[in-house]
C-alpha cells in the first residue's frame, strides 16, 4: 500500500512539473521572446520529444494534450480564448496535435525497445556468466552443491533448489531454508510432460536432456520470462551430464589402470613367489636325498628354508594388503604420530633384509608430530625399504630422511645403486 501511494505521489510531482514547464515555455514565449507560431510549435514539439524519449508514454501524451490548449489558448488567434475562426489555425492545431501524439509514440516504442534489447544483452550475460561457472567444475557432486548459490547471485534470485535424480539429494542456495520440500522437487522430475510452471514468485524448472529427466530447480524471485528459467534449465542439466559423463570417464579409466596394475601385481607376485619356492624346494631335496649330509651342510640347508620361509611368508602379506586395498576394506586410523617412531619400526621390520647394512636415519628438528595412520605408513616404508634392498649392490648404505616442506611431511628413503635406466622410466 505504501508503495501504491509513493507511486502516485511521484506521478503527480511528474505532471506538476511538466505543467509548470509547459507555463514556463509560453512566459518565454510571449513575453520576453515575442516569438511566432511556427516557432513555438517547434518548440514545444521538441519539449515533447525530450519527455517521450526519457519518461512513459503517458507523461508525454499529457504533456502533449496540455501543449496543445496552451498553443491554441496563447498562439492562434484569437489569443486568450479556446476557439478558432480561421480553419488554417484549426488545421495547424491538429497537425500540431497528430505530430506530438506521433512524436510521443515513436519515442516510446524506440525506448521500449532499447529496454528490451538492453534486457536480452543482460540475460544473455546472465546466462553466459552461469555456464560459464558450471564448467568450472567437472565432479557431480561440486556442480549440484554449487548451483543453487551460482544462480541464486548472478540472477538475483532469493532462494534457488536444486534435485538431482542420480543420488536423490537436493541442494540449497542457503542450507538453512529448504526453499520447497524433497517430495516435491522429485515429483517435478518425475513429471510425465515436464514444462516450466510458476505459482506466485515460486518457479519450477524441469532439468530434461533429450527424452531423459536429469532433476529440477525450484526458484524464488522476481518473475523472468519462460525462456529464460528454460536456458536455465538446459544450462544445469547440460552442465549435470557432462559431470556425470566425465566420473564415468574417470572411473573407466580407474578401472582399466587397476586392471593394468593388477596383472603387473600378479606378474611379480608369481616371480616373486617362485623364487623362495625354488630355494625352499631345492633344499628339502637336497636334505632328503642325501640323508648322510654333514651337519653343517644340514643345518646350512635348514637356514635356507627358514630365510626363505620368511621371505615367503612376507609375500603372501603384502599380496593380502594390496587386496585390501583395493577391496577398500582398509580403515584408516588418523591420529598425530612422531615419523622417527615409525621409522624405527619399518626398519625393525625390514632387518632381516638389511643383514649388514648401515642405515643413515635423518630427521629434521623442526618435524612436529603429524596426524597419520600408523600402521599404513609404516607398511609403506618398509616396502620402500625393501625396494632400496633389492635394486642396490650387497652391502651398500640406505639413507632414510624426514623434513616439513611447504606445510607438508616428505620422507625419502635413498640407496646407492644404479638407479633407473632412462628408457624404463616411462615404465614405472
Amino acid at each position: 500500500m505504501q508503495k501504491d501511494t509513493a507511486k502516485v505521489r511521484w506521478v503527480l510531482f511528474r505532471a506538476g512539473a511538466f505543467t509548470l514547464l509547459a507555463f514556463a515555455l509560453v512566459a518565454l514565449f510571449r513575453v520576453l521572446l515575442h516569438v511566432n507560431q511556427t516557432t513555438a510549435a517547434l518548440s514545444f514539439l521538441a519539449v515533447i520529444l525530450i519527455a517521450a524519449s526519457r519518461w512513459r508514454v503517458g507523461y508525454s501524451i499529457y504533456l502533449s494534450l496540455l501543449c496543445a490548449l496552451l498553443y491554441n489558448y496563447f498562439f492562434l488567434p484569437p489569443i486568450g480564448r479556446l476557439t478558432i475562426h480561421d480553419p488554417q489555425n484549426l488545421v495547424a492545431l491538429a497537425a500540431f496535435l497528430g505530430a506530438s501524439l506521433l512524436v510521443s509514440h515513436l519515442s516510446s516504442r524506440a525506448r521500449n525497445e532499447a529496454e528490451i534489447a538492453e534486457s536480452r544483452r543482460r540475460e544473455v550475460q546472465q546466462l553466459y556468466e552461469f555456464s560459464q561457472e558450471l564448467l568450472l567444475h567437472d565432479d557431480l557432486s561440486t556442480v549440484a552443491r554449487i548451483t543453487p548459490s551460482i544462480a541464486a547471485a548472478i540472477f538475483g534470485f532469493r532462494a534457488v533448489a536444486l534435485y538431482v535424480r542420480e543420488g536423490d539429494s537436493a541442494y540449497y542456495s542457503d542450507p538453512g531454508y529448504e526453499l520447497v520440500p524433497v517430495a516435491n522437487l522429485r515429483s517435478a522430475a518425475e513429471a510425465p510432460e515436464p514444462a516450466v510452471s510458476s505459482t506466485g514468485d515460486l518457479h519450477s524448472i524441469p532439468l530434461v536432456l533429450g527424452m531423459r529427466s536429469l532433476g529440477s530447480m525450484a526458484i524464488r524471485g522476481s518473475a523472468q520470462s519462460t525462456n529464460i528459467y528454460e536456458a536455465i534449465g538446459s544450462l544445469v542439466a547440460i552442465a549435470l551430464e557432462r559431470a556425470a559423463a566425465l566420473d564415468r570417464t574417470s572411473h573407466m579409466e580407474a578401472a582399466r589402470e587397476s586392471e593394468r596394475l593388477h596383472t603387473a601385481l600378479l606378474d611379480s607376485v608369481t616371480h616373486d613367489l617362485r623364487t623362495p619356492l625354488t630355494s625352499i624346494r631345492a633344499a628339502a631335496t637336497t636334505l632328503l636325498s642325501q640323508p648322510d649330509l654333514a651337519e653343517a651342510a644340514r643345518l646350512e640347508m635348514y637356514a635356507v628354508v627358514e630365510e626363505e620361509s620368511a621371505r615367503l611368508d612376507r609375500l603372501i602379506g603384502q599380496a593380502i594388503e594390496m587386496a585390501q586395498l583395493n577391496a577398500s576394506s582398509i580403515h584408516v586410523q588418523v591420529k598425530p604420530e612422531k615419523i622417527r617412531e615409525i621409522i624405527a619400526l619399518a626398519l625393525e621390520e625390514a632387518q632381516p633384509l638389511l643383514g649388514d647394512r648401515s642405515v643413515e636415519v635423518q630427521v629434521a628438528d623442526d618435524v612436529p608430530p603429524v596426524r597419520l595412520d600408523r600402521r599404513l605408513v609404516r607398511r609403506v616404508l618398509r616396502h620402500l625399504i625393501e625396494n632400496a634392498v633389492k635394486y642396490s649392490p650387497p652391502g651398500s648404505p640406505l639413507r632414510i630422511t624426514a623434513r616439513i616442506e611447504q606445510q607438508r611431511l616428505m620422507v625419502s628413503v635413498e640407496d646407492f645403486g644404479p638407479g633407473v635406466e632412462e628408457f624404463e622410466k616411462p615404465l614405472i
